[in-house]
């Protein structure tokens, strides 16, 4: 029978349904003092109520902690596993968690027992081929979901196995690819590789250039980019001559390189690329959808939103038409999160009311 650590304290069994996944996996974390996580439509789904938070996992579960205690919730802000570890890393498909405790690693399953004893250097999540990445000392392998050594430790680094069914690790300073039984696929001869993506090819680096694989090792696109990122709903953005523009999958040019930045194409077939200092939106034939007004960084968020960070850390998110939904604005010395009308949904009060109660405090 497994054992339960006393530093673990169980919860609840309850975990996200299918239908409650596909809602949980379109969170997107945001902080103000505290964090939380939005939805697809800018709205507060779980309230910032913690210090730190990391994404939501495939079966619906989020990592997320205040001071030296985490837990894991559901999409609602639930708990469903209330930890103590010196730390954790996210639930796979699986229902398995990587765990550190004792300066060693484990797996927990969702019921919070200990499904493998903590016992390596370090572990990385489980793929859905069932396998996971740990290191002893200096070395990667992998193991299986009951802790039996699969592939042994060879490697100077690896990443779990992707949705090919190959894993990418090095081996003498290179990279390359292993399928499930430990066989290379590839010679480990690249400086870089990519995951193979949602199209089954990955981007290679192989003597200062960039070109893309796919899943027998053959070149499909030769190498002839300064950069490649992979490809995202059919195409990868590429540098040539200093500009960024994006390719097919053929290789050929499917938006000309004249952008300083760029970002990939999202879930709704937009794209961020940035002109100087001003970025817009795009469509995938390369047609102008919505300039935006903010300089800074720009991530695409999973849920299809855009954030875009300024040089003074306030913080605006775009939909994907190119609509403000929400910014971050400082009143009286606090941050709050407000609509595009300049309504203040964080905290749960009004601009008056929240300068009256801090006039109070001081």
């Amino acid at each position: 029978m497994k054992r339960l650590f006393l530093i673990i304290l169980f919860i609840s069994s309850t975990v996200c349904t299918a239908k409650e996944n596909m809602f949980a996996n379109e969170m997107s974390s945001f902080c103000l003092i505290e964090c939380g996580f939005l939805n697809s439509k800018g709205e507060i789904a779980v309230e910032p109520v913690f210090d730190y938070v990391n994404r939501f996992s495939s079966i619906g579960l989020a990592l997320v902690g205040s001071g030296y205690k985490s837990v894991f919730i559901n999409f609602r802000g639930e708990i469903i596993v209330d930890t103590k570890f010196d730390d954790a890393g996210a639930f796979a498909a699986n229902f398995l968690a990587a765990v550190k405790l004792n300066n060693h690693w484990g797996y927990i399953g969702d019921d919070g027992l200990i499904a493998i004893e903590p016992q390596f250097t370090e572990a990385k999540s489980f793929a859905a081929n069932g396998l996971a990445p740990v290191r002893w000392e200096d070395e990667w392998g992998f193991i299986n979901t009951k802790g039996v050594v699969v592939i042994r430790a060879q490697f100077e680094d690896v990443y779990s196995f992707d949705d090919s069914a190959l894993a990418r690790v090095k081996k003498n300073g290179k990279w390359g690819f292993i399928n499930e039984k430990g066989a290379w696929i590839t010679k480990n001869e690249f400086d870089f590789a990519n995951d193979f993506a949602d199209n089954f090819l990955a981007a290679v680096k192989k003597d200062g250039k960039y070109g893309f694989i796919d899943t027998k090792g053959n070149m499909v696109i030769q190498p002839q980019f300064d950069y490649a990122a992979n490809f995202a709903h059919g195409l990868a953005i590429v540098q040539k001559s200093g500009k960024l523009g994006y390719i097919n999958e053929n290789g050929e040019i499917a938006i000309r390189a004249e952008f300083d930045g760029a970002v990939g194409f999202n879930i709704n077939n937009v794209a961020a690329v940035k002109r100087g200092k001003e970025w817009s939106l795009i469509d995938k034939k390369g047609k102008l959808i919505a300039k935006l007004k903010q300089d800074g960084f720009i991530e695409p968020l999973s849920n299809g939103l855009f954030l875009i960070e300024d040089n003074f850390y306030n913080q605006y998110w775009y939909n994907s038409n190119g609509e403000l939904l929400l910014y971050t604005d400082t009143v009286c010395s606090i941050m709050t999160l407000k609509k595009a009308d300049g309504t203040i949904i964080w905290p749960k009060t009004t601009e008056k009311e929240l300068c009256k109660y801090l006039t109070k405090l001081n």
